[in-house]
């Protein structure tokens, strides 16, 4: 007995050594990896959510690694620039699977979805959805839940305010962001020193604890340039604050109850078109885009794409010229994009695997946030990345130096409200799209008319609801 087990000693040993490799080789696949750039972003990008160690993207095993993840996955994005940059640093991690996408127009991006759904054809394995119609889109039942399996990712993961607008109606988190949008107030600083007497952003914001005075604030401006200076381009820019600012859910199942919803924001911004403070442009029209150079206006309503899109697009001759404050009684949600899977995707890990290295990785983000200025929706980037904070972003010289993602996340996203989004929202702002020019230009429209032709308006648009 003594001589068996002296021969099977060598054997014994020789078993241990081959498990003790294989321990050590799944913490290896499983551990951090150090990636090649000066921010330390190593964290592989299956664990972008915690930071932590790197898990199987899909399954939360730390038995796969991104190298033996396969597949081939449809996307389907308006930001060809976006695409052709990160889906060759995504294979560099994932290199055995393929991403084919298509560049679809955000305006036609959800006929083209619906298309392929009723066709049964053609139907990407991730889906984005634009706030405008956002909410169809969740109605539509077409995408996965994010907190069960093969994801498990948690909406404790994300800031505070967003798990509603990635909720669907029962409830599940059928999304991720692009990008936040938390939303202040950009001002010409020029303006702000001639009218205000000052444009330091924080002697800025102490002038208007409320909306009662930013408006008697605004009738001095108006006098003072001899009607020349409005507080708002638009009476549609003023809408898009205030109707944000209020995150109380207003559809019940069919019943669309506008009055209890609307009457407060909407009151508001008739009270500043009665008072005179409000520009004569339609939003988004070339003579809006000229505004922002002009020098006609003093405030606009910014997210943190608009320093791109809005200023340095419309006014690229005025570094130095803006500031962002809050705005008065709180932020609000200002655009933005959901980023989700397809439920009948054949290929939901590696979808999963690349929505979590482009908009929650520390090697994804490098790129996201460092060339297209997203910032992510998770805690842990925050926590993670100060220094990038910190270190500001090219966009900051329109404004003077001040630093706007750090203005955002510690002065804006703390008050930021949102809500749930259903099928009703699109067709309440379609129908407000249509009537808002001539409740702009017709002082005889009053709030009460206003509302009563708004419901009206989406009766028509949604003849199965019930509007109050």
């Amino acid at each position: 007995m003594e001589r068996v087990q002296t021969r099977q000693l060598p054997v014994m040993l020789m078993a241990l050594l081959m498990a003790f490799i294989l321990v050590i080789t799944g913490c290896s696949s499983g551990g951090n990896t150090k990636s090649d750039n000066s921010n330390g972003a190593g964290n592989t990008p299956a664990n972008q959510a915690t930071n932590g160690g790197a898990e199987n993207a899909a399954t939360g095993s730390e038995s796969v690694s991104p190298a033996d993840l396969q597949g081939t996955i449809k996307v389907w994005d308006w930001d060809e620039a976006f695409l052709t940059k990160m889906v060759p640093e995504f294979n560099k991690v994932y290199p055995n699977v393929k991403v084919e996408y298509t560049v679809v127009n955000n305006n036609d991006y959800m006929q083209k979805i619906q298309s392929g759904i009723a066709s049964g054809s053609d139907v990407p394995d991730v889906i984005l959805g634009e706030m405008n119609y956002r909410g169809q889109l969740f109605d539509l039942d077409i995408l996965d839940n994010l907190e069960q399996a093969p994801y498990n990712f948690s909406k404790d993961q994300l800031l505070d305010y967003l798990a509603p607008i990635l909720s669907n109606p029962k409830g599940e988190l059928v999304g991720v962001d692009q990008s936040i949008t938390p939303a202040g107030l950009a001002y010409r600083r020029d303006l702000a020193k001639e009218y205000l007497g000052t444009d330091d952003p924080d002697q800025v914001a102490a002038l208007f604890p409320d909306w009662n005075a930013f408006i008697e604030k605004g009738k001095e401006v108006v006098s003072k340039s001899g009607g020349k200076v409005t507080m708002f381009a638009s009476f549609d820019d003023a809408y898009r604050i205030l109707r944000e600012q209020t995150s109380k859910a207003y559809v019940d199942g069919n019943t669309i109850n506008l009055t209890e919803r609307l009457t407060k924001p909407l009151g508001t911004v008739f009270q500043m078109r009665d008072a005179g403070i409000l520009g004569k442009y339609e939003a988004y029209t070339p003579g809006w885009n000229a505004s922002f150079a002009k020098g006609d206006t003093l405030f606009y309503p910014m997210a943190p794409w608009g320093a791109k899109w809005n200023i340095a697009a419309n006014d690229p001759d005025g570094e130095g010229r803006w500031g962002l404050i809050a705005a008065p009684e709180g932020s609000y949600t200002y655009g933005g994009t959901s980023i989700s899977v397809y439920k009948g995707s054949k290929n939901k890990e590696a979808a999963w695997a690349y929505i979590q290295f482009a908009y929650m990785s520390d090697e994804g983000m490098e790129v996201n946030y460092k060339e297209f200025g997203n910032m992510a929706g998770t805690k842990a980037f925050f926590e993670n990345h100060k220094d990038w904070i910190e270190a500001g972003t090219e966009y900051d010289k329109f404004f003077a130096g001040q630093n706007l993602n750090k203005t955002f996340y510690e002065k804006i996203v703390p008050t930021v409200k949102a809500e749930p989004q259903t099928k009703y929202h699109s067709i309440v702002q379609n129908a407000y799209n249509s009537l808002y020019p001539l409740w702009m230009k017709d002082t005889s429209i009053d709030l009460n008319a206003a509302l009563d032709k708004l419901k009206s308006e989406v009766q028509n648009m949604a003849p199965d609801a019930t509007v109050n």
